[in-house]
């Protein structure tokens, strides 16, 4: 289906991985908006000839929606956002919710939206809360989603209850006909909200089995426009809702007015045509009815879309089986995840060795598009206090990702992990004071330092290294120190914050020196890990300054990169003495000191031993100034 999509095709070298949070759009969308906005961009309802035609759209839109939901009884309430459809559902539902003087039951592992607008409510009118936590004492599954739990917590007076049908961080998929049902059993006037966003692109949505009260989904989530969709039941219980609109509306009829602030986003409810006709392609695709090969005439109705959810998901199955043997395999990569329940291409993992503002740099610069976030589940991280500035890494994938982008991200993956190593550290001088003038000269030009107080120039950049011929520059590379490895006495405040170097400049490259001191690097990786893909290396260029005769304090102390290995190769010491590099065992106990000269090259096990360097000064008090030029090269992992 990837054909389908121009900003896939465009960017064809990245992994569009965030899917959960936004997706892509088809040629379809696109094509159907563009017509509109050219030929229907009017007012609706009203007597003009275009205005007729807008309102058909807004029609033909609506029962569409319906063919989705399955919606034969109830009503739909449009708006931007799944967001702000439940903030104004919440509100209108005050003065019902303290006339019942009920109980509400949340989902804390839910999104937030789906929380934070009843907890006011019930704050304000002192309604009883309770909330259905995952049974993370459970030694075989920490994330387990326990039916019982929220059970149990049901009783007659028990006003509303709100569901994730899908988890946005642990993809599982919950029953929810089962609950509902068992719900109502214990006191049928429940009602019952689900949050269906994280399901719509994956599954089914059929209201008229689930018989829940509300249901809500957003079709910017599956490859639609930001118009988000919210079911109602029952419309006689709505009809006495509070007005959320314009005073006018106080008595109307129509109770969706009294929820669409502002009115539908038209020219983003026209989207959903555009999807509508997408969907079909993806049914004549698998030869619906014959469709491929008659190219006949094909009706969108609730047959068709059912066969294109089904296909749907059988080829995200793959996915999802093809991820869950990587990751039970890897105890590098902690999946936030239950384990008995089915479960949708949405994975949230935590790195055991690496930070995730770390990881999420790396990937991103190669080419893997998400993000670490909580994504909007913060309760969730609270309860198992995961740190909530990190988040979580997740990997949302849809049908449109490729089995070879799969592959690819398991490859990627598997960048991060610590390899136990027998080396412990060598020196390599093949190059003393061999270093030529053209590298040394490149420091000249870098830029100062701004997070060292100016007293260093640096660059720095992610490296690709196919062969001894080909290497290049991956992107603009962030820099992420994480305290977890430079944790000191020292007071240095750049650890856990995100730092913006330059390039180093391109024609290094091809710099002699800079090859056989790279490829140094390289080779001792290759030699001593071979278990992981050592094709993407970075590099820092550093200059640091002495002056008036002051020594230049050193503010790491005793400490590590957070790597497999690491490199340091001096290029040029010019005015200074001082500057030993000392290198400790895994107890902190000092076991060899150095003086680099140009050319020389420290290698270290970053996982086995710490290091350090004494601060440099001036060779004579008379000089002004003086520096101490290295490259430092780090494994990815």
């Amino acid at each position: 289906m990837k054909r389908f999509f121009p900003t896939l095709n465009k960017y064809s070298n990245y992994i569009f991985c965030n899917n959960a949070s936004n997706s892509q759009l088809p040629e379809h969308v696109l094509n159907s908006n563009h017509h509109f906005l050219i030929n229907n961009y009017v007012e609706p309802e009203t007597n003009n000839i275009l205005s007729k035609s807008l309102t058909s759209h807004i029609e033909e839109a609506k029962k569409i929606v319906n063919i989705i939901f399955n919606n034969k009884h109830g009503d739909i309430v449009y708006g931007g956002s799944c967001t702000q459809l439940i903030y104004n559902l919440a509100n209108s539902m005050e003065k019902y919710l303290k006339i019942k003087n009920g109980e509400i039951i949340l989902a804390d592992f839910n999104h937030e939206s789906c929380i934070t607008p009843f907890e006011r409510i019930a704050t304000k009118n002192n309604a009883i809360l309770r909330y259905w936590s995952l049974n993370k004492d459970d030694p075989n599954d920490k994330y387990k989603i326990c039916y019982d739990d929220l059970l149990k917590n049901v009783n007659c007076n028990t006003s509303l209850v709100v569901l994730p049908h899908v988890s946005n961080i642990l993809g599982n998929v919950l029953d929810i006909y089962y609950l509902n049902k068992e719900i109502k059993k214990i006191n049928p006037d429940t009602k019952v909200l689900v949050d269906g966003v994280s399901l719509m692109p994956h599954g089914l949505i059929n209201v008229d089995y689930f018989g829940c009260d509300f249901y809500v989904v957003s079709f910017y989530k599956f490859c639609g426009l930001r118009i988000s969709a919210l079911y109602i039941k029952d419309s006689d219980f709505i009809y006495n809702i509070e007005n959320q609109n314009h005073n006018l509306f106080d008595n109307s009829e129509d109770f969706s007015k009294k929820l669409e602030i502002g009115g539908i986003n038209y020219e983003n409810m026209n989207s959903i045509i555009g999807l509508k006709e997408y969907f079909l392609e993806i049914a004549r695709f698998f030869n619906y009815n014959n469709s491929k090969v008659s190219n006949d005439f094909l009706e969108f109705n609730r047959k068709s879309f059912e066969f294109v959810i089904e296909k749907i998901k059988i080829y995200e199955r793959v996915f999802v089986n093809m991820f869950k043997v990587f990751l039970n395999n890897n105890p590098n990569i902690e999946t936030m995840e239950t384990k008995d329940l089915p479960k949708v291409p949405i994975f949230s993992l935590l790195f055991k060795d690496y930070d995730l503002n770390y990881v999420s740099l790396i990937l991103n610069e190669i080419g893997v598009l998400t993000n670490n976030s909580t994504f909007y589940c913060n309760r969730l991280f609270d309860y198992y206090n995961l740190n909530k500035e990190n988040g979580t890494f997740r990997i949302s994938l849809m049908h449109y990702n490729g089995f070879d982008e799969g592959n690819k991200l398991i490859d990627y993956l598997k960048l991060f992990k610590k390899i136990d190593s027998n080396f412990c550290y060598r020196v390599d001088s093949n190059y003393k004071n061999r270093v030529c003038s053209e590298l040394k000269d490149s420091f000249n030009y870098l830029n100062r330092d701004m997070y060292y107080e100016d007293k260093r120039m640096r660059a720095f950049s992610l490296l690709k290294i196919t062969n001894v011929n080909n290497i290049e520059i991956i992107g603009n590379l962030q820099y992420y120190s994480s305290s977890k490895y430079n944790n000191n006495n020292n007071n240095n405040n750049n650890n856990n914050i995100i730092r913006k170097y330059s390039n180093i400049e391109p024609s290094i490259l091809n710099n002699k020196c800079f090859k056989f001191l790279l490829y140094t690097f390289y080779n001792e990786l290759k030699n001593h890990y071979n278990e992981i893909n050592i094709n993407y290396i970075k590099v820092h260029q550093i200059r640091v300054y002495v002056s008036n005769n002051k020594s230049e304090l050193n503010n790491l102390g005793i400490h590590q990169e957070g790597y497999n290995a690491i490199g340091i190769a001096c290029i040029n010491r010019t005015n200074i003495k001082g500057g030993i590099n000392l290198i400790y065992d895994s107890s902190k106990n000092l076991i060899h000191g150095l003086q680099l000269d140009e050319g020389e090259m420290l290698i270290l096990n970053d996982n086995k031993l710490y290091h350090d360097i004494l601060p440099i000064e001036l060779y004579k008090e008379e000089d002004d100034e003086g520096y101490r030029d290295i490259l430092v090269f780090t494994s990815v992992s």
